[in-house]
């Protein structure tokens, strides 16, 4: 009898700043310096970025750290093709709003998106799983690689119907701070991205109303997170997150396990020698605005034409900054 192990396949390679990225099609990320004795990667161009395509949504979220609203508008998505084009083939990049699915060119921005060889996923809210389903479909038809589901709701059946349904690259994404323990069966055998709370717009506003409330919701994440780990498929942080939660003394994470999943924070940006040393950035696309992640001051988020290499844009939303954050 012979055995044949079935392998991961390679489905993208390329060379970013000092290192080598692979991707292989389970999702499976490996990155490896050029010199072996290198104690950090440097990049030239985005890993990943998020990107905001309109300020437009009908749920009204009473912590939309984006103030997104049913006057919100879309973004001109012609003005930033040139953009991708100048992206690694491999780039991840998270579409979302606002409610992205709203936007008229959606479809065929993903399919263009897909046509580089770039990696789309698009985060939704929970609200719109049904209202929207034929257009979530359709955007899994063109091979997007991933949907973040914003929770909202826990006990809508028909919802998580749906979301059995979309198949094993959905994440349940929540809110540190807004998540609490009524919500966690929702949770249980899923991908859960906890995300950190954003104290900006309306996000900031709901915080002076509600402080107690989601400070004590933070705090019991903490003390639950062992047993979510346990019960959860896969849980992961956004550096937001991973600054409230701290999982890493929680779950007593060593030095060399951390080390090894660790993305690195978005705002430690330069080495000694100059070279950034982030790997992401935020786009908006409706007000044409790039910075170092959606929660950045408003003074330091920049204008940028469309025109730009997407290498342009990663160094542009470091300005401003000591490589500390400050």
């Amino acid at each position: 009898m012979k055995w044949k192990a079935i392998l991961p396949k390679l489905t993208h390679k390329y060379n970013n700043g000092n290192h080598i990225v692979k991707i292989f099609d389970d999702g499976t990320k490996v990155k490896e310096t050029f010199d072996p004795n290198a104690d950090h990667f440097t990049y030239e161009y985005p890993e990943s970025f998020d990107l905001k395509i309109t300020d437009y949504c009908d749920a009204g979220c009473a912590y939309c750290h984006e103030n997104s609203t049913k006057n919100g508008k879309h973004a001109n998505l012609n003005l930033i093709h040139y953009l991708f084009a100048t992206c690694k083939k491999g780039t991840e990049i998270a579409i979302g709003g606002g409610n992205a699915l709203e936007h008229p060119d959606i479809e065929l921005f993903v399919s263009y998106l897909r046509s580089l060889g770039l990696i789309p996923s698009i985060t939704i809210n929970q609200r719109h799983l049904q209202s929207h389903y034929h257009k979530i479909v359709k955007l899994m038809d063109t091979k997007i690689a991933g949907i973040g589901v914003s929770l909202t709701d826990p006990n809508n059946e028909d919802d998580f119907r749906i979301i059995n349904e979309l198949g094993k690259n959905v994440v349940i994404h929540v809110i540190a701070g807004v998540v609490k323990p009524s919500d966690y069966k929702a949770l249980y055998g899923r991908k859960v991205l906890i995300l950190g709370y954003k104290d900006i717009r309306r996000g900031h506003d709901n915080l002076e109303k509600h402080s107690d409330e989601i400070k004590s919701n933070i705090e019991q994440l903490k003390k639950d997170l062992p047993m979510l780990k346990k019960r959860c498929e896969v849980i992961s942080f956004d550096c937001l997150g991973l600054e409230q939660i701290n999982p890493k003394e929680i779950l007593n994470i060593s030095d060399e396990e951390f080390n090894a999943i660790y993305q690195g924070h978005d705002y430690d940006m330069f080495d000694k020698d100059g070279n950034i040393t982030v790997s992401t950035l935020f786009i908006d696309a409706v007000n044409m605005k790039v910075s170092r992640s959606s929660t950045a001051p408003m003074d330091k988020r920049y204008s940028f034409t469309g025109k730009e290499h997407i290498g342009e844009l990663l160094i542009k939303s470091c300005e401003g900054y000591d490589g500390k954050g400050k």
